[in-house]
């Protein structure tokens, strides 16, 4: 089965949307920077914006970073990451391994 991107991913990527802008920071590791653009409100990684990432490395557009499915990896990057993750965004990410 080839994984595709929704009509709304394609679109994010087409126009470029914040959404996209988010899944790349992600995938290029630059959260932080991403995230500093606006000092007063530091908004957290979310499901949304994982999501479209897995998508995303899923299609090939991105090299992976992140490996959904290896618990190991997963963990470490929750470490890595954990300043940008809500307890919600935490639980989604370690819910295949329960």
């Amino acid at each position: 089965m080839t994984t595709v991107l929704t009509a709304d991913e394609l679109r994010a990527v087409l126009l470029q949307t914040p959404a996209y802008r988010n899944a790349l920071a992600i995938l290029n590791d630059e959260w932080g920077s991403h995230a500093q653009e606006n000092p007063l409100y530091q908004a957290p990684m979310t499901i949304a914006d994982l999501r479209f990432v897995a998508h995303l490395q899923a299609v090939g557009f991105h090299a992976p970073v992140l490996d959904f499915t290896d618990y190991s990896a997963v963990s470490e990057w929750i470490i890595t990451h954990q300043a940008a993750l809500t307890p919600n965004v935490i639980a989604w990410l370690r819910r295949p391994f329960d």
